[in-house]
């Protein structure tokens, strides 16, 4: 008897050993005061650039997209799922916990003056066989890698958003620029050419053509203002902070001025062996490989050990009891789901690379076009702006009127936009070669 209540003492302490749970209550309200409140001077992010080694000054692309890395909703809600995967591996390590079973009895009929009451109590350990345990933890551990995969895979995401975001903003403060010059030389032309009509050196069709050409260039100058204002919103979303944490830091736009070449085959390699949502799928096989030996694993019964101790009229009995599943079906049917888990996750693997290859032909070729469209442009910029040159000494040695000269400054402007248009247009096609490798050029 004293047997038995040391063991129900020993199971009451165990039970005392449980975590404590912790409230973490969620307020929308707290969380749209802090999202107001976030700052590209935060000490958490200047921590988190610290270890990037992102060095300080202003904010360019490489710096604003660890930004979003650290504030961004997407990631964030990648790095909770890899912590979630994380946490499964110490479920699956863990060894099956015993079971106590405690059943007393009691008899209204007694002999010999003994106590009525029969006690007994058992506790059944369950051994795991055929290496169960590790299958599952190696099952744990690649969910957890391809969880950590997805985690880089939303963060390039985030930073292709953020790149995209500054594109546009360089392209409608660039624009705002050349139109502005490009409308004051309009006005000029259209002072010079009223001149000439009133002394009856030109006529009214060519004045009212200056003028239309104005009013385009007023329209294409409303609309690249329109394009600035929303740009900053879109970076600001991109990045994940209010934007008023973008108005109060200077933003450095000087990514954008380099076009490099790049090697085809250092672009597949890297497209095709380290995209990150490749490794994760290939950790996803990894899983399901794991999973599968785990189900052939299963086919080996596990042993159920149950020692119990009866208390029974007076008599102390123990006992030792054997118990395990009669693997009859084999398992089968669970094997060949894994099997085809596993061959989904084959084919989900191999579809993807895939489609990264179609992904990253595309933007190759693409890229390469736009690189010689942008060159040409600077060439034809070039061309028109040294043709302004010697139109303009050609005028101060009064070979032609001041008004051959507005015309080809605007012509020189004009050269200029279809030069800036053209560079914006390359560095798209730049950008979908780093999202088709998920790396930089």
């Amino acid at each position: 008897m004293k047997c038995f209540l040391s063991w129900l003492t020993l199971s009451a302490a165990l039970s005392t050993s449980c975590m404590s749970y912790r409230a973490r209550p969620l307020s929308a309200e707290a969380s749209s005061a802090a999202f107001a409140g976030r700052s590209l001077s935060d000490p958490g992010l200047r921590q988190f650039l610290a270890e990037q080694k992102a060095g300080q000054g202003a904010w360019g692309v490489n710096r604003l997209a660890l930004a979003a890395t650290y504030f961004h909703p997407d990631v964030a809600l990648a790095r909770a799922e890899a912590d979630e995967m994380a946490a499964a591996i110490k479920t699956a390590k863990q060894r099956p916990n015993p079971i106590f079973t405690f059943g007393p009895q009691y008899a209204s009929f007694q002999r010999n003056n003994l106590t009525p009451w029969f006690l007994a109590g058992n506790v059944f350990y369950q051994i795991e066989t055929a290496g169960k345990r590790t299958r599952r933890t190696e099952q744990a551990l690649a969910a957890a890698e391809a969880a950590r995969w997805r985690v880089s895979a939303r963060a390039w995401a985030a930073r292709s958003r953020v790149r995209a975001a500054m594109l546009e903003l360089h392209s409608a403060r660039e624009n705002i620029r050349l139109l502005e010059t490009e409308q004051r030389l309009h006005d000029e032309a259209i002072k010079k050419l009223t001149a000439q009509m009133e002394a009856g050196d030109v006529s009214p069709f060519e004045l009212t053509q200056a003028r239309l050409a104005l009013n385009r260039t007023r329209l294409a100058l409303q609309d690249a203002q329109r394009l600035a204002a929303t740009g900053e919103a879109r970076l600001a979303a991109a990045v994940g902070v209010p934007l008023s944490a973008l108005k109060s830091v200077s933003l450095d736009f000087s990514s954008f001025t380099r076009l490099p070449a790049q090697s085809t085959s250092s672009s597949r390699r890297l497209a095709l062996t380290q995209r990150a949502d490749l490794m994760a799928l290939l950790a996803d096989y990894a899983a399901a490989e794991s999973a599968l030996r785990l189900e052939y694993a299963k086919q080996y019964p596990d042993v159920r050990l149950g020692p119990g101790f009866d208390y029974n009229q007076g008599q102390n009995r123990w006992q030792l009891g054997v118990s395990f599943e009669l693997p009859i079906n084999g398992n089968r049917g669970p094997i060949a789901q894994a099997e085809a888990k596993r061959k989904s996750a084959e084919a989900r693997f191999l579809a993807q690379q895939d489609t990264i290859q179609g992904e990253l032909n595309i933007a190759l070729a693409a890229y390469e076009a736009s690189r010689k469209k942008a060159q040409t442009a600077a060439s034809l910029s070039q061309e028109a702006g040294a043709a302004a040159g010697t139109t303009k000494r050609m005028v101060e040695a009064g070979e032609l009127s001041p008004l051959e000269l507005t015309r080809r400054q605007i012509e020189a402007s004009t050269a200029n936009l279809a030069r800036m248009a053209a560079e914006i247009e390359a560095q798209t096609a730049a950008g979908a070669l780093e999202d088709a490798m998920q790396a930089r050029l």
